[in-house]
Parts: C-alpha cells; sequence; structure tokens
C-alpha cells in the first residue's frame, strides 16, 4: 500500500446488523458471445439470467460472505421477479420489497475479452417516497444506495437516506456510469449526492475523473471515497490524504467483468460492518470482485 497523507480511517462505525442494499431489482439475462459482435452476422451464445442490479449484486455478494444481508426497495409483480427473489432468498438475503408492475430487464452481452454491453428496459413501476419504510432500516448496520436509482428515483432514494441519518445508520453510495452522470449534468448529479449526505462513496476511475474526484475532495464530497480501477491500484481518498491499495493478480483472465464493482463494494461493507482497517476492507473487496470476475453474470458464485 502507498500512503501519501495519513492512514484512512472510516468516517463513522458501522452498526452489528444486516447491510442493507436499497433500490431496484432487475433481471439480468447474460449472454456470453463466442466471437466479436459483428451487425448483422449471426453466432451460439451461452445464456445465464440471473438476478441483477447493483443492490441484489451487493446483497447476494454479502451474504456469500456471510454477512447478513437485506435487500429493500422495489421488485416487479411479474413471475420474472417471483423467481429472482426466491434465488436471492436461497441464498440467505432478506428481502423486503415493494411489489408492482413489470421487472425491468438488462441484456447484458459478455464479449470474448469478458468486457460487457448492457442493453436494459426499465420495466414498468418504481420506487416511490411513501414505499420507503422504518422497517427496512431495523438494526441495520449501513444502508448502501445505488447511483442509477438516484436518477430515477431522487425522491424516494433521499427520503431512504434521510430515514438512515435519522435513526443513526451510517449511509453509502456507489455513483452512476459516467456517461449517465454527464447526461444528467456533472453539476446536478453532485447536488443528489450531496444531498445524501453519505459517509463513503464508491466509483471507478472514469466516474471519479467526471465528478472532479482525482485530488482534494470537494466540498460536496463524502469523508472517504474509494476509487477502484480494474486491475489498477484502488485509490482510497479522505480530507486528509489518498492511499494506493494494489489488486492482486487473477488467477486467470476475467470471464466476465459484471458486478465486479458490485462486488468490490460489498466486501468493503463487509470489512467496515467488521471493524476492520479500511486498506483490509479494500483488499476484501478486492478478493469478492475477482470471484465474481471468474463468473458469467453479476451474482456470486455459490
Amino acid at each position: 500500500m502507498q500512503v501519501t497523507a495519513g492512514d484512512p480511517g472510516w468516517p463513522r462505525r458501522a452498526g452489528p446488523g444486516p447491510v442493507v442494499a436499497l433500490g431496484k431489482l432487475v433481471a439480468d439475462q447474460v449472454l456470453a458471445l463466442s466471437a466479436p459482435l459483428v451487425a448483422g452476422g449471426q453466432q451460439r451464445v451461452v445464456r445465464t439470467t440471473t438476478a441483477g442490479g447493483a443492490p441484489a449484486n451487493v446483497a447476494a455478494n454479502l451474504a456469500r460472505l456471510g454477512v447478513p444481508a437485506r435487500l429493500a426497495g422495489w421488485a416487479g409483480a411479474d413471475p420474472l421477479a417471483d423467481g429472482l427473489l426466491t434465488g436471492l432468498a436461497a441464498r440467505g438475503v432478506e428481502v423486503a420489497v415493494v411489489r408492482r408492475g413489470r421487472a425491468p430487464l438488462s441484456t447484458v452481452l459478455v464479449h470474448p475479452d469478458g468486457e460487457r454491453t448492457l442493453l436494459t428496459d426499465r420495466g414498468e413501476g418504481g420506487l416511490e417516497p411513501a414505499d420507503v419504510r422504518a422497517a427496512w432500516l431495523a438494526a441495520a448496520a449501513v444502508l448502501h444506495l445505488d447511483g442509477y436509482d438516484l436518477l430515477r428515483f431522487p425522491e424516494a432514494v433521499q427520503a431512504a437516506a434521510s430515514l438512515a441519518h435519522a435513526e443513526g445508520v451510517p449511509v453509502s453510495v456507489d455513483v452512476a456510469a459516467a456517461t449517465r452522470i454527464e447526461r444528467h449534468g456533472t453539476g446536478a448529479y453532485a447536488g443528489l449526492l450531496a444531498g445524501l449526505r453519505a459517509d463513503v462513496l464508491f466509483c471507478n476511475a472514469a466516474e471519479a475523473e467526471v465528478l472532479g474526484l482525482g485530488g482534494e475532495l470537494p466540498g460536496w464530497a463524502p469523508e472517504l471515497v474509494l476509487v477502484h480501477a480494474a486491475a489498477r491500484p484502488t485509490r482510497v481518498t479522505t480530507r486528509s490524504g489518498t492511499a494506493e491499495i494494489p489488486v492482486g493478480p487473477l488467477l486467470r483472465g476475467p470471464r466476465d467483468t459484471t458486478g465486479c464493482g458490485d462486488a468490490f463494494a460489498a466486501g468493503v461493507l463487509a470489512g467496515w460492518r467488521a471493524g476492520v482497517p479500511v486498506p483490509d476492507a479494500v483488499l476484501a473487496g478486492h478478493a469478492a470482485a475477482a470471484a465474481v470476475a471468474g463468473v458469467l453474470g453479476g451474482q456470486p458464485p455459490p
């Protein structure tokens, strides 16, 4: 670990209860391509359908790590969502959702080099501020929020963050993709993030660049920002300085990068809940991401 100014620390202590991942439940239809995609061509694929979306991926990874995990938010009221919720419960995830409409569906094209392309059907329904309930945060260790849902359901996500603060529950946020942030407006999105008053922020290198998180933290930023960058070192930034934590080599190349950022967040959240030092939690995040990189889809191996 290379430290430029002080050892990073947690802004607040996490509680001993479940980690709550809040947002929408998505169905991921993963298509593993056998060759580069050619417009007008035809090829065989390997198809896998799993629960998806960052909240479900984070919750499933936490459960795999032996951490109590609760998925809260919105799920469709259709048979597709029924199966996804059953699968998450079988993994040990506590499910606490409102059901309405049709589940969102993401078709994930996994290219031969492990990179992926997402094609998204937003589904029908959503999460309303009135849906957010105190029972979702009962005895919670941390509330983890999704930056995509912050764009789609800003009032509901804000209501959840406000409830967490009222209950003394720490808050973490994983931001939306850089392209989505730019489309919405960087200043406007930073304003949405500021309104959540998060303790910890997760993003990748492109997202950090768009949000101006490459040097000193701007005033709106949380006290701890974690920037993951695939095989390059993870950057851990606080008001007092920056640490770089190297990523260990994979035993083999990635099969699919879908959900690696979610797995990283889960490993870090598990470490936060356990009270281990931030660098150790980041290493746990690297290990969780490596496990997901070896399977198709964003859900962890059983």
